[in-house]
């Protein structure tokens, strides 16, 4: 595989400095590195698409027409947003908020969770920060509700097990509270588990969390989906595709 550039240096080169980095600093205490999840370490498009399919099946005979255009959508094609994605296949606004209220019943259940694909060599990635003697944190905007899932899905998709030891899962105690407003809170505990060396985020809002939090820390954009507010990550930050090295 031809290394993915980011800027004048290789994704690879990125990603390998940051392992250095955690076996140094695991040297004279722990190195923390943070994980998201959803569209960081794992895809949601087949999630998503799971969804699109069981409604489609649902209003078949009702409007066969639009069941067609859900089923037909590619997952290149999914927005961040349901609602985006059916106003970009002309879905008629009633029949976009059935779909709505449809999909939020079920994106954050346990056994959609088991949908996601992972975004390319994050199992082993987390893993190798263990490996050079670090601690991969997954910390996600996910509530406990979903642990079940999560747990599940990690496992099987190969990565470390959130076992408390190597890997820590870190979720929200409530689902209404903002995402934002968690994360802020948790990196305080984090930091007091030890040094956070490097972060891994889709959202542009969050990643310039962790720059403004830990600024001698290492910290990545994946430029995969995010929720679209108009931020512009730090000039520190890196961006890249997926985990390939």
């Amino acid at each position: 595989m031809i290394p993915q550039s980011t800027g004048h240096v290789t994704q690879k080169t990125l990603l390998d400095t940051l392992l250095s980095e955690v076996e140094g600093a695991a040297k004279r205490g722990t190195a923390i590195v943070v994980f998201d999840l959803d569209d960081t370490l794992f895809s949601t498009a087949d999630r998503h698409l799971r969804i699109l399919a069981e409604f489609a099946a649902i209003i078949e005979t009702q409007d066969a027409r639009s069941a067609g255009l859900l089923r037909g959508i590619a997952r290149e094609k999914l927005r961040y947003s349901i609602a985006d994605t059916a106003k970009d296949y002309g879905l008629e606004e009633k029949l976009a908020k059935d779909l709505r209220d449809f999909w939020f019943a079920r994106f954050f259940k346990n056994p959609y969770l088991l949908e996601d694909s992972i975004i390319p060599g994050g199992p082993d990635y987390a893993a190798e920060v263990i490996v050079r003697g670090g601690r991969s944190y997954y910390m996600t905007g996910r509530d406990e509700g979903m642990r079940e899932g999560t747990e599940a899905s990690l496992l099987r998709h190969g990565f470390p097990d959130p076992d408390g030891k190597g890997a820590t899962l870190v979720l929200k105690p409530r689902f209404d509270t903002p995402d934002f407003a968690f994360k802020n809170e948790a990196l305080h505990k984090i930091a007091e588990m030890g040094t956070v060396v490097g972060s891994f985020e889709n959202e542009p809002t969050h990643v310039n969390l962790f720059v403004e939090r830990f600024p001698k820390g290492r910290h990545f954009l994946l430029e995969t989906k995010h929720s679209g507010k108009p931020v512009q990550p730090h000039a520190s930050v890196h961006r890249i595709k997926d985990f390939r090295r």
